[in-house]
Order: structure tokens, then C-alpha cells, then sequence
């Protein structure tokens, strides 16, 4: 609720007609963490909509107001429901296959990866079983970071662990523009310190 606060007055500002279909959000937040009292990993997903209204007096002129969040909860499943890959896709309809689906179908790719490591297979195994809470969690780390170009195609991804004890740690970091970086470091660096970054070449 407290970022639903944050995005009434920016939603606000929007007084275009935007086209998205009637029950899509907005914007979607995934939140994953850890319940009370020993509950144990959960997964929600968080959709703010908006509605809008035309003022006539004003021609194209929209009022947009953001709409209470809707929460879905996404793990855990429901008692005795099998326990699979967890995947949230926005939009709803992109394109593609989902990575349980190419596993599910016996996708060529996903075969190839059970079959050139021992441990990708238990996990997969252990997925197959509907128990795939119970994959060791390097090897589904492992697994998951060799799987994803499959998904993600030509597009970049980040992959990221969150563990109850040692929290949150990047596999797959977002990349950060190299010049924003330079900008910190050179804000950051005195001017007589000396520089890692390769000059340009000066050769012709």
C-alpha cells in the first residue's frame, strides 16, 4: 500500500488514452521472500491497474487514477499441488514457451542439458516429481543459469539467488552501462589516482 502512495500522484500525470487491455496491469511487482513463524519461501504477485475517464470538456483529455493493488500468491501451491519451476511473465501473452513448458515437452535443449550433467538431471528429476523444492539449491542455480538463454533467446536476463539465511546475491547481474559506471568512479577517485579502465588506442 505504501507504494500504491508513491504512484497516485505520477499515475496522475498521465492524461493520454493508454491502450492496454482491460485486465491488464499497469505494472506488476513479484515479491519473493520468507513467511513468520518458519512458514517458509513465498512468491506473490502484486498488479496495480488504473482506470480511466475522459473529460469532455477537455478533448482528448484522460483522468487516470491507480486501483488497489490485487496480490495472487504463486508459491506455495496449494496443499498436496505438485511443486514446480515458478514463472511469472508479463505481459500475460508474451510470446514463447515457459521453461517448465520446454521441460514438460521434452524440449531437444533441455534433454541436452539433462543429459551433460549428473546433477542437472536430479534436479530435473526432482522437478519431474512435482518436488522440486527438494533440488539442491546450487544445482538449480546451476541448472536455472544454463537453461535461461533457452527462454530468453537474443534478449539479456539476470538471475538472482534469495536465501532465507544469507539473503539476496546476483548470479547473472544486470549489466550497468559503462558510463555510468565511470561517472561513479570518477566522482568517487581522487584525480591523482591511478586508473584501471584501457585508454583508447591512439594508433592511426
Amino acid at each position: 500500500m505504501a507504494f500504491l502512495e508513491k504512484l497516485r500522484p505520477l499515475v496522475a500525470q498521465l492524461h493520454h488514452k493508454i491502450d492496454l487491455p482491460p485486465d491488464e496491469p499497469l505494472l506488476e511487482i513479484v515479491l519473493i521472500g520468507y513467511g513468520a513463524n518458519n512458514y517458509g519461501p513465498e512468491v506473490w504477485s502484486v498488479e496495480y491497474r488504473v482506470q480511466q475517464e475522459q473529460v469532455a470538456t477537455r478533448g482528448e483529455y484522460w483522468q487516470t487514477r491507480i486501483l488497489r493493488p490485487r496480490f495472487t500468491q504463486l508459491y506455495p501451491p496449494e496443499k498436496h499441488a505438485p511443486r514446480m519451476i515458478v514463472e511469472a511473465r508479463y505481459p500475460a501473452d508474451l510470446p514463447g514457451p515457459t521453461l517448465m513448458a520446454l521441460i514438460q515437452g521434452q524440449d531437444p535443449a533441455i534433454t541436452q542439458l539433462r543429459g551433460s550433467e549428473p546433477r542437472f538431471a536430479k534436479v530435473l528429476e526432482e522437478v519431474d516429481k512435482g518436488q522440486a523444492q527438494k533440488a539442491v539449491p546450487t544445482d538449480a542455480a546451476d541448472f536455472l543459469r544454463a537453461a535461461l538463454p533457452l527462454i530468453a533467446g537474443k534478449e539479456p536476463f539476470v538471475l538472482a539467488t534469495m536465501e532465507e539465511q544469507h539473503g539476496f546475491n546476483w548470479i547473472v547481474p544486470p549489466d550497468e552501462p559503462i558510463e555510468k559506471a565511470k561517472k561513479e568512479e570518477d566522482k568517487n577517485r581522487p584525480p591523482e589516482a591511478p586508473s584501471l579502465r584501457r585508454k583508447p588506442s591512439t594508433n592511426p
